[in-house]
């Protein structure tokens, strides 16, 4: 009996001494309120929501001191949509399609193909009615293959985690930290997407925060799986570099990523880059990132700048591949039945001028993008109160020149240090050179995307009050 006693008390001092090197810790994040949102299809947008400062959430973290400057940690950190239960959300434009991906005349103008009956048995007259015929019918073939294809792309993408695809969608990674610096392996937030959140004068937080204007397409990779990542820190300075690769390949979506900043006294700069190809190996999404900010009194002044270019977009080879097959399988062969039923003989060469790759290639080149994206902003604390002000920019480059302005207030009150009371009033100005290619996009929250207006140059405003506590 004494032999058993003393073998419990053994295991209980060696599980109190494990107890004093490791730890475990629950915490997250409940933030929920109302938002009421202008310039939506259908009219304003009110809305019980969840994420307006941060998108709620439920983590488990820890570490295990090992002795001698190595520890091992780990982190898993589930989404929660407070107002449903779920971990998923659509925009607040539901899955509208913006005009620049979803309407014909704005994909291919008015006339996507020159045709020419010249040197045919068929009589001249009667040459631009079957031209006009051709081009008229076209046209209604593709504004239902855009149709189609954009019901697809909104289905699949539109939202965030759609159809609980991630239970663990927000990072889950194991790390070892050492005397040189820590390796990380898992889901996690890439390099350039860190300089923002500490660059952006909202810190990511409300619809006022810089991604915003630029979330759909997202100008920058937020998080990245099958990731392993290098941190260190040592002074003022803090560096890291990431690199991913597609699930079972080393070319088809392989990702890297690094950053640098260094901070002095009252002042801080930082740059970092992410670049990646897409499910073909071709060069995608590639952001360039620089940020500096200087503490002024009671606050801090920020400035963020981000380089966006995006020649393949990940995920369309599927939508390109949709609209050649059905050039070749349904609408060539619909045209050609129809006009040679006019003037046999012309319908089949009206039709062999269809060029597939032209067309293809016009419509990948609305999702392509060429932009920047610049902020700055003033943080001010006084006791309990926090205000934030910010003016962010979207220069779209690509010929649509879907340009977007956004400038607002939030102001915080401090109930405890855990929980705060917040408001946000945020202007979203759509502009653009081309009436019909204007901006389009719509306000969200730190917990989830806008979306898009009714129409391009359509302004939206929005409001949000919502109460966030930390756990």
């Amino acid at each position: 009996m004494k032999k058993h006693l003393f073998a419990l008390s053994a295991l209980s001092l060696a599980s109190v001494a494990a107890l004093a090197q490791s730890s475990v810790q629950i915490y997250g994040v409940a933030d929920a309120g109302v938002s009421v949102t202008t310039g939506m299809l259908g009219g304003t947008k009110k809305h019980v929501i969840s994420g307006i400062m941060d998108g709620s959430r439920l983590g488990f973290k820890g570490t295990e001191d090992m002795g001698g400057g190595w520890k091992a940690l780990f982190l898993l950190e589930n989404r929660i949509e407070l107002d449903t239960g779920s971990n998923s959300n659509v925009p607040s434009s539901g899955m509208q399609v913006p005009d620049r991906w979803g309407k014909r005349s704005v994909i291919f103008g008015n006339t996507p193909v020159a045709f020419s009956l010249a040197g045919t048995p068929v009589p001249a007259p009667f040459h631009a009615p079957l031209i006009a015929g051709a081009t008229a019918n076209l046209n209604l073939a593709l504004d239902s293959v855009v149709k189609t294809l954009g019901d697809r792309l909104s289905a699949a993408s539109f939202g965030v985690n759609i159809g609980n695809a991630r239970f663990w969608d927000r990072q889950a990674y194991v790390g070892l930290i050492t005397p040189v610096g820590a390796v990380l392996a898992g889901r996690q937030y890439t390099p350039a997407y860190e300089l923002n959140a500490v660059f952006d004068t909202l810190g990511t937080q409300s619809s006022l925060a810089a991604g915003q204007v630029a979330a759909v397409p997202a100008v920058i990779d937020i998080r990245m799986s099958n990731a392993l990542q290098y941190r260190v820190e040592t002074g003022g300075l803090k560096a890291g570099f990431m690199a991913a690769a597609g699930e079972g390949s080393t070319s088809q979506g392989r990702f890297y990523g690094g950053q640098i900043q260094y901070k002095t006294g009252a002042f801080a700069v930082g740059l970092g880059m992410n670049t990646k190809k897409n499910e073909l190996g071709g060069k995608s999404l590639e952001t360039k990132t620089f940020g500096a900010s200087m503490d002024i009194g009671n606050g801090k002044l920020s400035f963020l700048y981000n380089d966006v270019s995006d020649p393949n977009p990940s995920g369309l080879s599927a939508l390109l591949g949709g609209l050649d097959q059905a050039l070749t399988l349904q609408i060539k062969p619909a045209l050609a039945a129809g006009l040679n039923a006019s003037a046999p003989g012309a319908g089949t060469l009206l039709v062999g001028q269809i060029n597939n790759a032209a067309l293809v290639g016009m419509y990948k080149a609305a999702y392509v993008q060429d932009s920047t994206v610049m902020s700055i902003g003033y943080k001010h604390v006084t006791g309990p109160h926090t205000i934030y002000t910010a003016f962010n920019r979207y220069n779209d480059k690509t010929r649509f020149d879907s340009d977007t302005d956004s400038y607002g207030v939030v102001y915080s009150y401090a109930f405890s240090k855990r929980t705060d009371m917040n408001f946000v009033l945020t202007h979203f100005n759509n502009k653009g050179s081309v009436a019909a290619t204007q901006g389009q996009a719509a306000p969200g929250q730190a917990g989830f995307l806008g979306g898009f207006t009714k129409a391009p140059g359509e302004d939206s405003n929005n409001f949000a009050i919502g109460l966030r506590h930390r756990f």
